[in-house]
């Protein structure tokens, strides 16, 4: 599987060693909750995290986000959030993801609702196709519609849409497709996602009303959309022709680059309502191929600002609502993974 590091989850594969008592936060970043302290965790809420670190002019307070009690045999917590419900026609917050990894992606989805501002509780839920050996679960609707993917026994990948309690299959029809990858549903019910055609490429792919659309940035050898908003505005990545990789928007028809200044490789994640866009870059090529020292960035009213966790190995911003909040997930120097929501 190609690599695709925002939803298709890739990093924790080159994770070494057990999880130590060392803490992410403490003096390195005010306010986050060190790992250390959620050995034993077992409740479902959070102790109130506060505000550590700026984006622009907007200051956020943290909240990691960990799957209640689950340790890998390996000895590692990995947590990842990747999608956020876009608020548009309800106040809950809704996050999903996975946790439980194994080879490099995870075991398990799950979705969690949190509530409350200056103590947030978050209540967890496994969300596991039952075909799925390894699954996750990677965005949430206002309807709370989930469509996550997962590989069966024999290899394969497929979509599903999980709605009034039934899963729904779904597998991309044309001709020689094969591992159907679902990033994203909006609260119309458009699903996005990307496939792997007969010919080895990596399109996307949109499902409105039951019809499927392939597309491609024009151009690209590689394209993987990630979110769509309420408008139908789609954000991803696409390869150019001699390897570089970019963010992109497709709105109305019309494709528009995302590249961060300055940065050696760009990828988009999410898009809320308003447009704002939250992904990861890397500055350098020392980033290939497993996202090493990449930094979250927000897209907002025209200007791109880094968005990363002071001292950690890597930020990566994943999913952003009609209220600013950023999901995502980072990694610390011992190979930790932890999903966090920053609230403005």
């Amino acid at each position: 599987m190609k690599k695709q590091a925002l939803k298709h989850f890739a990093v924790v594969s080159t994770v070494l060693g057990l999880l130590t008592t060392a803490s992410v936060a403490g003096a390195q970043v005010r306010g986050v909750k060190g790992l250390a302290g959620k050995r034993a965790r077992s409740s479902a809420s959070q102790a109130p995290v506060q505000p550590s670190i700026t984006a622009g002019t907007l200051s956020y307070a943290f909240t990691l986000l960990s799957y209640p009690g689950q340790l890998l045999t390996s000895g590692q917590f990995s947590t990842d959030a990747v999608g956020i419900n876009k608020g548009a026609t309800t106040s809950k917050v809704e996050i999903v993801g996975g946790y439980g990894y194994e080879n490099g992606f995870p075991v398990n989805g799950f979705i969690t609702r949190a509530s409350g501002t200056k103590t947030v509780t978050e209540t967890y839920q496994t969300v596991n196709d039952p075909h799925g050996i390894q699954q996750q679960a990677n965005n949430v609707n206002d309807l709370g519609q989930i469509v996550g993917s997962y590989e069966d026994a024999s290899g394969s990948w497929h979509g599903y849409e999980l709605s009034g309690g039934k899963f729904t299959e779904i597998n991309v029809p044309f001709t020689g497709a094969s591992d159907t990858f679902v990033q994203s549903v909006n609260d119309s019910g458009e699903i996005i996602g990307g496939y792997t055609a007969a010919n080895g490429d990596g399109p996307s792919f949109t499902l409105i009303g039951g019809t499927y659309t392939s597309f491609e940035y024009p151009g690209s050898t590689y394209t993987e959309a990630s979110d769509v908003n309420d408008n139908g505005d789609i954000v991803g990545e696409y390869n150019d022709a001699s390897g570089g990789i970019h963010g992109f928007l497709l709105s109305g028809g019309t494709y528009t680059t995302i590249d961060f200044p300055g940065a050696f490789e760009t990828q988009a994640g999410g898009i809320n309502d308003a447009g704002d866009i939250v992904g990861v870059y890397c500055t350098t090529s020392a980033c290939e191929p497993e996202f090493d020292g990449a930094q979250g960035f927000l897209f907002s009213g025209g200007v791109y600002t880094t968005f990363a966790i002071p001292n950690e190995f890597a930020t990566v911003a994943v999913g952003i609502n009609n209220n600013g909040v950023i999901v995502g997930w980072y990694q610390d120097a011992a190979g930790v993974v932890e999903g966090f929501m920053a609230t403005p």
